[in-house]
């Protein structure tokens, strides 16, 4: 490929590093354009499987489904095939259809066994574990994120970042199946990374974890710093779930404290993202007399 095409990919994966997920998305438009120029399908298929993981990260792409598709059917490069597996999978995750990304899912794994390629494996395995998380399949999950793990060792650079990712989510698993310390463990090493990467746009669903774990361990102080600062990032980064699952934990915080008035606050902002419910305090009244921490699956 030419030195254009290099270039723009390298700005493409630093911008990505960035958090930078508009930019990196055009720059891996432009190189679709050079690669197709050049007439390389490979390239181009590389690039716009690329855009789509990025999109993906921005919960769109969902409209590129049927170009990956043909990607996936008339593609002979075992690489590229995998990045439209993989990028259909999480496709469909992000519109519902559990079965589709399921299937997908799989589809992805059995490319990353061909390639040999830790990194792809590490990402497959990764998304198995993730859909296991959201039917509450905590044994699936908890092996998929150990192998993927597993995968991960030696890798650097960008990889740090999917890494501690996976780290994260293996320390929920481990909190959800009564392992609270390892898990609470797991995903400050997590942290920690995140943060040392500036990655924010990943640090916000690691901090709403430690909420929810440090809340299940009665650490009131702890699990309010992390709430809060993950309901910060959350309404920043537009992701609406998990700024309903920190209001959500934050007034079961004020709950345990007997601070009502903190609670109902928190809870009158929840139902500010239920419009069509409007605020009703029979509701809030339900919510402040049940502790639901023992049955709510933050990631279903």
């Amino acid at each position: 490929m030419s030195a254009r095409y290099d270039e723009l990919v390298r700005a493409a994966e630093a911008a990505f590093t960035a958090d930078g997920f508009e930019r990196s998305a055009e720059l891996y438009s432009e190189a679709v354009l050079v690669a197709e120029r050049e007439g390389d399908a490979d390239a181009a298929d590389r690039a716009f499987c690329s855009r789509c993981s990025v999109l993906l990260e921005l919960d769109r792409g969902a409209e590129e489904i049927p170009k990956l598709k043909e990607i996936l059917l008339r593609s002979t490069n075992p690489k590229n095939r995998f990045h439209a597996a993989y990028c259909t999978a999480v496709a469909y995750d992000i519109s519902g259809d559990d079965e589709k990304a399921h299937s997908y899912a799989d589809r992805a794994a059995e490319f990353a066994d061909e390639l040999g390629d830790p990194v792809s494996s590490s990402r497959s395995l990764n998304l198995v574990g993730s859909l296991a998380i959201r039917g509450s399949r905590f044994e699936e999950a908890e092996r998929a994120f150990v192998r993927s793990l597993a995968a991960h060792q030696g890798l650097e650079g960008h990889h740090r970042m999917t890494e501690a990712q996976v780290r994260d989510n293996l320390g929920y698993v481990l909190m959800c199946t009564d392992r609270l310390s390892e898990g609470l463990a797991t995903c400050e090493q997590a942290r920690a990374t995140l943060e040392q990467l500036g990655a924010d746009h990943y640090l916000y669903e690691t901090l709403q974890d430690l909420c929810y774990g440090h809340l299940l361990a009665e650490n009131l102080d702890r699990a309010e710093e992390c709430g809060e600062r993950a309901l910060d990032l959350a309404v920043d980064f537009e992701d609406d779930q998990v700024a309903k699952n920190c209001l959500f934990l934050l007034s079961e915080i004020a709950v345990r404290r007997g601070d009502t008035f903190r609670a109902r606050r928190y809870l009158r902002e929840l139902t500010a993202y239920y419009p069509e419910v409007g605020v009703n305090e029979e509701i809030i009244d339900v919510f402040l007399a049940t502790d639901l921490t023992s049955v709510v699956n933050l990631r279903g």
